[in-house]
This record gives structure tokens, sequence and C-alpha cells, in this order.
């Protein structure tokens, strides 16, 4: 089930639209939702890992990655929004799923160097954990018409009614290409 808006576009056309005018295609979209998401989840998880060097350490590196995950959080639902029509699907799923929350990684690392984070590579691990299927599941959203920004923008309480359903099949999608893959196999 796939009830994507629109014609389909090209993963590298989309790319190099957002390359040539990234204001305009990534500032309009950036999804505050996405970002307060992320803010909430991936701070949580850095002051879990931190505890152990106290709470004031702890407080700390949440308010680092709350500030840090409401910046890329709301990129990467601009950049996932903009690409949620891109075609090969597997390759867009690549980009949005695997390497933006990689290159996060990357910049997320060198913050929290910054700021001194005392647990980093825990917070950094379960963060990356979190930011894939964060990633994957807004994408997935985002494909079927919900967690829109800019122009597209959905209002929150069609949001919060269209989720529901959608976090259920988003679930059963890894179900459903197994059952598929053995039903293909009989025939």
């Amino acid at each position: 089930m796939d009830s994507t808006v629109g014609i389909p576009i090209n993963l590298r056309d989309g790319l190099r639209e957002m390359l040539r005018n990234p204001i305009r295609t990534l500032v309009p979209p950036w999804s505050w939702k996405a970002a307060t998401f992320a803010a909430a989840v991936r701070g949580l998880a850095f002051f879990a890992t931190n505890l152990q060097a106290g709470q004031r350490e702890a407080t700390k590196a949440l308010v680092v990655e709350a500030v840090f995950a409401f910046v890329t959080g709301g990129l990467i639902g601009a950049i996932s929004q903009h690409l949620r029509k891109a075609e090969p699907r597997w390759a867009t799923a690549g980009v949005v799923c695997i390497c933006l929350p990689g290159f996060m990684l990357f910049a997320q690392s060198g913050v929290h160097r910054l700021a001194h984070t005392p647990h980093l590579s825990g917070g950094l691990v379960l963060s990356f954990c979190l930011s894939v299927v964060s990633a994957a599941f807004s994408w997935y959203a985002m494909r079927h018409g919900a967690m829109l920004g800019g122009t597209d923008e959905t209002t929150v309480f069609h949001d919060l009614e269209a989720l529901p359903k959608i976090l259920l099949n988003f679930v059963l999608v890894g179900p459903d290409l197994v059952a598929s893959i053995f039903r293909a196999k009989r025939h």
C-alpha cells in the first residue's frame, strides 16, 4: 500500500534540486514535527547514557543533544519530505534512512566532543539507532500524506488521526515483505 501523492521524481533529480536550491526546497518544509520529536527522544537518550556521570553532566548532554537534534531532525524531515516521491524507492530509503542519520552522527559526534559529553559512544549508538527508525517512519508517513510541512503541511489533528494506521502499516511492512518472498518461492 503506497498512497504517494503526485508524480514520482528521480532520486538524482531530487538531490540535485536540493543542492541547487536549498532555501526553496528545505526551508519552507523544515519539519517542526520531526524536529520536536527528535529533540525529545534523542535528548532523553543522551540524558540516560550520561546519568552515570551525574545529573549535571546528563542534563548538559540532554540540552546539547536536544538543540542539535531539533535542527538536524527538522532538516532530515525536510529532506525526507522533498524525497517522499523519489524513485527508485530502495535507493531513496538508503539515502533517507542510512546516509542522512550517518552524516548527522558525524556532526553530532563533533558537537558532543566540543561540549565534552562524558559518555559519548553510548549516546551516539542509541541516537543513531533511534534516528534510523525515526527517519524511516517519518519518510514512510510522508509518503502516505502525514507529517508534512511547508505548503503541503498537514495539521496536527490530521496527523494524530492518520498516524495509528500508518504506524501499523509501517510495522507490518517487514512481515508483509517476508510473506511475499515466501509466496513467490512457492509458485
